[in-house]
């Protein structure tokens, strides 16, 4: 007990202590920001098609050499402010259109000069200016890490309801029963653990007892894009980003009033052998999202309803979802973002089949069982300090998380709220150098009835990382973070996270890219405290439980060929130290336990193309993941990787028709269940989309095939086809 209240003393020093260091940086920042108000000249715009004039909304303009850039709005436009007289270069860059340099931009004081740049539109996916890899705005190929970018566009094509669907056909990620995985960090845990970190505007959304990643929670409507960052990541975001960060950035609100509405309806059509009830099981679901900007305030509102009968017995679900984002000020000097996420869901809960010749039943006891949670996210980024040369800003958020379980064998509770901030300040003390470090704390509270206690859990971070334009053909980046992480009645963690990369760019058309980083997770409060019984299966704590280390490297490349063709390639190499995985426990039948596996590795290929022929009327992506992994303890490959994992879209006629498949090879080894009969996954969809004014209208057979499968989660059955209609009209 001693050693527990020095611990929570401890904690709340610290706390204290960050508390007094995030004021003093917030008063430093206006300061510096009320010198620079008056200073520099601007330069305004418009960004336009080459092929029609038309304005390009969301273009990326960046004033190169510094930290300043802007998102160009419905008409185009763009204004960047507070420059420093001098002679500049503007790049733009817009997903459909080539990168566009604009040359000898002449700035002088307290004047405002004009530009007007025109891109040219290109046949395949070019992603724009990326944040996430570095916390700063840089193009994917001048990255010295792999990054797949999900934009807006590919979100509404894929015709999906959750940000979630989309990404097992970014390059290098999978999903493992509904679980992210990026090139084999991650097996699956079922909601008790994530190696993947999940950002919304930069705000770290892992929450709750698992700390697991929900996308069902994040906006769809409101999305601007998704950035993926593959390989450990931790000397920038600490833990968490074990296997790499996903980065869901919202768009600003429009300049103009704009109401998005978006509704589907759908059924599942289910093989007849496996039949159990004659009623029509269905799916639907409505969002409305209105936008507008007033007096210099922009607002974003979305109320959204969705639900299902599901394709198998107690598979349903209900959800109402909230949002409210408001933008002070214009969109390059933004001083304020907040935003409130509300989310309610209700669903049956399904846990293993009936037997094989009843996949789609539970036992008849099952039925009833029922999980409802409530998550509440309130957070903002402040921004009071933006000059040519630095920046600085703050980001407080705080989660509320309740789950409520009904199980016929149990019932339980969970409630768990955050409180955290970071403050990241950005200098380029000289031209092609940018140097960025900061801070960042989080106070967790959690209640849970199935816990041996209720903890709190501190975690700090500090970071620093230095970029350094050697030439103009190769740039360098080095970086270093310091993370403590300690919780009630369990040894602390400290941690140190270098990274080192460099990126050489022979050609505009082709990157060279290698780095080698340290990754952190710790773990998460179900898998150190946890102690139940479910469904016949005995969950037993291991308070001893120490976190995840890696070390992660890899070796890649980017070409473009001309705007038809797009190759991207890494070869990779993760090595894990006490790899946090469930497994049995010696002695004693049905208990498992959430074990640190002595050493573990991954390594293998990952690979992607883009090809667009006949102008923009055949299209093709295709990804590929070879995954080599292996638990040095045992010699055996890791549970719930597949070796080989493939996806294909074919588009044609700029995406009116388009056809996805899915591929995964049979895992080479399991946990639960291991006499089970196993098989690789291969699933067709096929999508329609048409578009007449302001209206766009989407049709969806998934699983065209009606391919019959087992998730990698133990006795799941896949989805049975589904036929899904979507209308968004844009008023």
């Amino acid at each position: 007990m001693a050693k527990r209240d020095t611990a929570v003393s401890r904690h709340k020093l610290v706390r204290r202590a960050l508390e007094v260091g995030v004021a003093a940086a917030w008063l430093v920042g206006n300061a510096g920001a009320l010198q620079a108000q008056s200073a520099g000249g601007a330069i305004e715009g418009t960004v336009r098609s080459s092929a029609d004039s038309l304005p390009v909304r969301q273009a990326t303009v960046q004033v190169t050499g510094t930290p300043l850039g802007v998102l160009t709005g419905e008409q185009g436009s763009f204004r960047i402010v507070r420059i420093e007289p001098g002679t500049y270069a503007l790049r733009v860059s817009a997903p459909g259109y080539e990168q566009t340099s604009h040359p000898g931009v002449i700035v002088t004081g307290g004047e405002s000069i004009r530009v007007d740049v025109y891109v040219q539109p290109t046949v395949i996916d070019v992603p724009g200016l990326v944040v996430t890899a570095s916390r700063s705005r840089e193009r994917p190929d001048e990255s010295p890490v792999s990054v797949s970018v999900v934009d807006a566009q590919e979100l509404q094509q894929r015709n999906v309801n959750d940000v979630g669907e989309a990404l097992p056909f970014a390059q290098g990620v999978v999903s493992n029963g509904g679980q992210l995985d990026i090139r084999g960090a991650s097996g699956i845990s079922r909601g008790v653990g994530s190696r993947v970190l999940v950002l919304l505007d930069g705000h770290r959304m892992l929450k709750g007892v698992g700390s697991e990643a929900d996308f069902e929670k994040l906006p769809l409507l409101d999305v601007e894009r998704v950035e993926v960052v593959k390989g450990s990541h931790s000397s920038l975001y600490g833990t968490g980003a074990l296997g790499g960060v996903v980065n869901v950035l919202t768009a600003v609100p429009s300049e103009t009033p704009e109401t998005v509405v978006r509704g589907y309806v759908g059924t599942y059509d289910t093989p007849s052998r496996y039949r159990f009830t004659d009623e029509t099981l269905s799916t639907a679901g409505v969002g409305v999202q209105h936008s507008r900007r007033i007096a210099g305030v922009g607002t974003t509102l979305f109320l959204g309803t969705d639900g299902s009968e599901g394709f198998r017995q107690n598979g349903g679900f209900s959800r109402w979802q909230a949002r409210v984002k408001t933008v002070f000020g214009p969109d390059t000097q933004r001083p304020v973002d907040a935003f409130i996420n509300w989310t309610q869901r209700d669903a049956d809960e399904f846990y293993t089949w009936l037997s094989e010749d009843q996949p789609l039943e539970v036992e008849p006891e099952e039925l009833g069982d029922w999980l409802r949670e409530t998550d509440l996210t309130i957070g903002a980024t402040l921004r009071p300090l933006m000059t040519q040369k630095s920046s600085l800003q703050i980001r407080p958020i705080f989660d509320y998380n309740a789950v409520q379980n009904h199980f016929h064998d149990s019932d339980d509770s969970n409630r768990s709220s955050r409180l955290a901030a970071d403050a990241q300040f950005d200098i380029a003390p000289s031209f092609g150098q940018a140097v960025t470090a900061g801070v960042e704390a989080s106070w967790t509270d959690i209640r849970s009835s199935i816990l041996v206690v209720d903890p709190s859990i501190l975690d700090l971070g500090l970071y620093a990382q230095d970029e350094i334009r050697v030439s103009d053909r190769f740039r360098a980046v080095a970086g270093l973070r310091f993370d403590y992480h300690g919780a009630t009645s369990a040894e602390s963690d400290f941690v140190v996270s270098p990274r080192i990369g460099g990126v050489y760019l022979p050609s505009q058309s082709v990157s060279l890219r290698a780095s080698i980083s340290r990754g952190y997770r710790a773990p998460s409060a179900a898998e150190q405290y946890t102690e139940t019984t479910q469904f016949g299966f005995d969950v037993s704590p291991i308070l001893a439980l120490s976190g995840e280390r890696a070390w992660s490297g890899e070796i890649g490349t980017t070409a473009q060929v001309g705007g038809w063709l797009r190759l991207d390639g890494a070869l990779f190499y993760s090595d894990f130290q006490d790899l946090i995985e469930p497994s049995p426990v010696a002695g004693q039948f049905f208990t498992f336990q959430f074990q640190n596996v002595s050493k573990a590795r991954v390594f293998g290929l990952d690979t992607g193309a883009q090809v667009g022929l006949l102008g923009d009327q055949l299209g093709f992506k295709v990804n590929y993941l070879y995954l080599n992994s292996r638990d040095d303890r045992t010699g055996e490959a890791l549970p719930y990787r597949s070796p080989h994992n493939l996806t294909l879209t074919v588009s044609a006629f700029r995406e009116l028709v388009a056809v996805d498949y899915l591929y995964r090879s049979e895992v080479e080894e399991v946990l639960a269940y291991p006499l089970d009969p196993r098989g690789p996954i291969s699933v067709m969809d096929l999508r329609l989309s048409y578009r007449f004014g302001n209206w766009v209208v989407m049709g969806k057979v998934a699983n065209v095939l009606q391919s019959k499968y087992v998730d990698i989660q133990e006795r799941n059955p896949g989805a049975s086809r589904l036929f899904r209609l979507t209308v968004m009209p844009r008023f």
